[in-house]
């Protein structure tokens, strides 16, 4: 809207006009435009009769604006559809003098109204576009996180914290990132690698995603191996004690007291098994010796074979130390950020998306090097890979949705946030910004 005599310009930038909408009505003249397709050319609206000018005239009457002559043209888009109305008021001559609109301007007025149209089509397509690309990515992060009831929410977590904490870092105007900037697009494009941080998990086997406890599914298995155990062991027990009745009561003591040892070591092997299964159990090399021990025992299976108490897939992942993935499956799962990577690079984003791949992508680098894919190490890892890097881990501690544990306090997090930043995985600068600001209080 623009009024060169009473000096107002607005909308040109995109902002909300705040006046009432006309009603589409035929009275109205704007709304006969858009529903007839037709030009109005008004010589003076206080002496049109046709359409309802009560509108300008209280308008002139409060203001002492004079409105004489109106042009009313439709902008029609390339399907002939009208997507609004151009309305000029008040011509003027030479001298300033207010005037009709000659006939004669209506051509090249209708000429600039239809290159408006095609103009503000462009824009509502563009617009249209972005919401279709927001909301395939919304579509995707969505699958991604419904794989999986332990990943719920996750990446829109982690897309809200990455978004508020780039905030936080572009109030800052002191220390490390004190000069970093964070205009709009830049925010859009860390919020978006954000969403898609974990896209690549769409490969990642569920049985690996998911696994909640060193051996899970199997655990079941081996329980009912060792009642299998049980009872030939019992059966073993009868039959010498049988035996040693029929031979002697000195021998009976030495049958109970076999059974008694064999029975307690059954047990102990299966509360230790229990145990190492546990993720919250960290398994030392003492518990490894042990439970080494039991898988080297062996039994007779119904076919007469001799098997081992555990196979060794069974005895490998009991084994591992801490969390519940073997070495071969958390490289399964590290894979996820190449597949997230090698996905995102095949999407056409426009050029103020353009970085999303490589952000999603290096959310696990390590200022330390020792971090994946690539090794990225101190000033080889951008900002906005380091804000990724703390909310993901930041989130992973403290969702409530994770297969091997509970959601950990806020203070507990945080302080494990700050022994990762002691080992120069993640960036302290940020974590001080982050704790400061209280950035998960905003999402």
């Amino acid at each position: 809207m623009q009024n060169e005599s009473m000096n107002t310009f607005r909308g040109g930038q995109g902002e909300e006009i705040n006046l009432p909408p006309v009603p589409l009505r035929m009275e109205n003249v704007s709304a006969f435009v858009a529903l007839t397709h037709m030009r109005v050319n008004i010589p003076d609206v206080y002496h049109a009769e046709e359409f309802d000018f009560s509108g300008p005239k209280k308008f002139d009457e409060a203001t002492g604006y004079r409105t004489l002559s109106m042009l009313v043209i439709p902008l029609e888009n390339h399907e002939g559809t009208v997507i609004g109305v151009l309305q000029l008021i008040n011509a003027t001559d030479e001298d300033g003098n207010l005037i009709p609109f000659a006939q004669h301007y209506e051509k090249v007025v209708a000429s600039l109204a239809s290159q408006a149209a095609i103009f503000l089509t462009n824009i509502q397509l563009l617009r249209d576009i972005e919401n279709l690309f927001n909301s395939f990515v919304d579509v995707m992060a969505t699958a991604i996180d419904s794989r999986t009831p332990y990943n719920a929410n996750h990446s829109r977590r982690v897309a809200l914290l990455a978004g508020q904490l780039a905030q936080a870092v572009d109030k800052e105007n002191e220390g490390r990132w004190g000069s970093e900037y964070f205009d709009e697009e830049r925010v859009a494009q860390l919020v978006m690698a954000g969403w898609l941080h974990d896209i690549g998990k769409i490969a990642t086997p569920l049985e690996v995603m998911d696994k909640a406890s060193r051996i899970e599914r199997q655990l079941e298995l081996v329980m009912q191996r060792f009642d299998y155990i049980y009872a030939e062991l019992r059966n073993q027990y009868l039959e010498r004690k049988l035996n040693a009745m029929q031979s002697g009561c000195e021998q009976i003591e030495d049958v109970e007291k076999w059974w008694e040892q064999e029975r307690q070591a059954l047990e102990e092997a299966r509360d230790l098994i229990l145990k190492m299964d546990n993720p919250a159990t960290f398994v030392d090399k003492e518990l490894q010796d042990r439970i080494k021990e039991v898988a080297v025992r062996t039994y007779i299976d119904p076919t007469g074979r001799e098997l081992p108490w555990l196979k060794d897939e069974e005895l490998h992942c009991l084994c591992v130390v801490k969390g519940t993935l073997t070495d071969e499956e958390r490289k399964i799962m590290e894979d996820h950020v190449v597949v997230t990577g090698r996905m995102l690079d095949k999407m056409p984003f426009t050029l103020k998306l353009k970085d999303v791949p490589y952000f999603a992508s290096i959310h696990h680098e390590h200022l330390n090097g020792k971090g994946y894919p690539n090794g990225l190490a101190g000033e080889q890892i951008p900002i906005e890979g380091r804000i990724l890097a703390l909310v993901d881990v930041f989130d992973a501690l403290t969702a409530d949705d994770r297969p091997y544990k509970k959601a950990m306090p806020l203070e507990q997090a945080l302080k494990i946030l700050g022994f990762m930043v002691k080992d120069q995985q993640l960036d302290g600068d940020l974590l001080d910004i982050f704790i400061r600001h209280q950035v998960w209080e905003k999402i």
